[in-house]
């Protein structure tokens, strides 16, 4: 009986998930970020990871290529990475200004409704710029935590639930107005308005 009770619990433990792998650290930046509804959260940033596409729907990235973001002033248009940043500004540019679009790429059709958005950036050197980045950004803290954001435009998006049948005209209004109303919700809450980089 004993023999038989340490091979069942053998056998449970060889069934247990292997666990996760530990975040590799590209990163030592110590952050504040303030958002619209005045919240702040500050902390040690020990990874940064870049969406591979816009939203980051297809996946993160991190090499040294993806790392670097365009900025521009009235002199100079160039590429810095994080740690070149001493703060950022995010401000909507007009909350009433919304775009809403579909693509018909995904069945069901995906929908999103997006506001612009202006990053106001100091470097460290003291120098003024806009950043250029229309990628979405993570940064992952050392308590684990995360926080995403954009720097060019602030998106709500959702996938339809009804799936397109051939010959279908006509677009989801509703859905649309639901990804509004999320937005002016976020705008007004969860979007990050500040960051700065100590």
């Amino acid at each position: 009986m004993h023999f038989l009770l340490m091979a069942l619990s053998f056998a449970a433990h060889a069934q247990d998930p292997a666990p996760p792998a530990p975040v590799q650290s590209n990163a030592d930046l110590t952050l504040s970020l303030t958002s619209a509804d005045g919240k702040t959260k500050t902390g040690h940033v020990k990874r940064i990871e870049r969406g591979e596409d816009i939203y980051g729907d297809k996946g993160w990235v991190d090499d040294e290529k993806a790392m670097l973001f365009y900025v521009e002033s009235d002199k100079e248009y160039i590429k810095i990475t994080w740690d070149k940043v001493k703060k950022v500004t995010i401000k909507v540019v007009d909350a009433k200004d919304m775009s809403c679009v579909y693509s018909s790429d995904f069945n069901p059709w995906m929908y999103e409704c997006y506001v612009k958005l202006s990053a106001a950036l100091t470097t460290k050197d003291g120098k003024r710029y806009t950043a250029d980045s229309g990628h979405k950004w993570r940064f992952i803290f050392d308590d684990g935590s995360e926080t995403e954001l954009w720097l060019k435009k602030h998106y709500a998006r959702e996938q339809d639930a009804e799936k397109v049948e051939m010959g279908q005209v006509g677009e989801n209004r509703t859905l649309y107005e639901k990804l509004q109303n999320r937005l002016r919700e976020e705008i007004k809450t969860s979007l990050i308005t500040g960051i700065s980089v100590k």
